[in-house]
C-alpha cells in the first residue's frame, strides 16, 4: 500500500477488537431513519440516465429494506488458503465475515443512522448484514463530490482502522456498474483505501459491482474483487422485492 493525500472525506469511525454491531453503540441518531442506501438516485444524475436506468435498480437503492438478499460466495482457488486463515479472524471481529462455502445463504440486515459529527461525513447510514443471525458486514454508506462527479463512499470499520471503498457509478443500458477502478478519469477518487489514525493508504485492491434487472422486482448482482489485478473473490447476489417470494426459486 502507498500513502495518499487525496482530500475526499472518509469515515472517522474506527473499530475495536470486535467490530460487529458494537462499533455503532452510542453513535446512533435516534430521530433519523433510512429506508435505502441512498435517499434519491437523482444525486447521481450527472453520471446516470435515470430515464433509462432499470426502475427496480433505482428502487432497490432508495428502498433497500424492502428487498431480500441471497448470496453465493466464491473464493477463487488460489486464494482459498488465505481465506481460511482470514475466516479464523473474521469470526471474532465480525467484519467482512464471509462463509468459505459457496452454498447459497440469505443475508438479512438493517439500516441504522449514524451521527454526522461522529462519522465526519453527511447522511451516513450503516448497513448491517447478517448470515444466520451472525454479523458478516458493517458498511457505512455516504457520498461525496469531486469536480462535479458524485462517488459512493463506503467505510468498513476494522480494528483500529477503516477500509474505504470509493465507487464511481456508470450505466450500461438499463444496468448499473459500480467500480473502484478509474474508468474515465485517471485523477478520479475511485479506489480502495485504508485509514489508520490520520494517515490514508491506497491499497492494490479493486472491486466491481454489476447490477441488472431480470424482471420487475428481481435483480441479479455480481461483486468481483481483485488484488494486484488477480481475482480472488466473486459474490453472486439474487435480490427480490418483498412482494416477489423467492421460495422454490433457484439462484438466479
Amino acid at each position: 500500500m502507498r500513502q495518499t493525500k487525496k482530500a475526499f472525506p472518509t469515515s472517522q469511525i474506527r473499530g475495536k477488537r470486535v467490530v460487529g454491531e458494537n462499533v455503532l453503540k452510542k453513535r446512533l441518531e435516534q430521530n433519523a431513519t433510512y429506508s435505502g442506501l441512498v435517499d434519491d438516485m437523482a444525486m447521481y444524475e450527472k453520471d446516470l440516465n435515470l430515464n433509462t436506468l432499470s426502475p427496480t435498480i433505482r428502487h432497490f437503492y432508495e428502498c433497500t429494506t424492502e428487498y431480500r438478499l441471497f448470496a453465493r460466495v466464491n473464493w477463487h482457488t488460489w486464494f482459498k488458503p488465505f481465506a481460511a486463515v482470514y475466516r479464523l479472524i473474521s469470526r471474532k471481529i465480525l467484519q467482512i465475515n464471509l462463509p468459505l462455502s459457496n452454498k447459497e445463504v440469505e443475508m438479512t440486515g438493517d439500516l441504522i443512522s449514524v451521527k454526522d459529527e461522529v462519522d465526519g461525513r453527511r447522511d451516513t447510514r450503516a448497513w448491517v448484514r447478517k448470515v444466520n443471525g451472525v454479523v458478516c458486514f458493517v458498511a457505512l454508506y455516504s457520498s461525496h463530490q469531486t469536480k462535479g462527479r458524485t462517488y459512493m463512499n463506503i467505510g468498513l470499520p476494522l480494528p483500529g482502522s477503516t477500509l474505504t471503498g470509493i465507487l464511481e457509478l456508470n450505466q450500461y443500458g438499463s444496468s448499473l456498474g459500480l467500480s473502484s477502478s478509474k474508468k474515465k478519469d485517471v485523477e478520479a477518487d475511485s479506489g480502495t483505501y485504508l485509514s489508520i489514525k490520520r494517515n490514508r493508504y491506497k491499497l492494490p485492491i479493486e472491486e466491481e459491482f454489476f447490477v441488472e434487472e431480470l424482471a420487475s422486482g428481481v435483480l441479479e448482482a455480481v461483486h468481483d474483487m481483485r488484488i494486484f489485478s488477480l481475482p480472488f473473490l466473486t459474490i453472486h447476489y439474487a435480490i427480490y422485492h418483498e412482494s416477489n417470494s423467492p421460495i422454490n426459486k433457484k439462484m438466479l
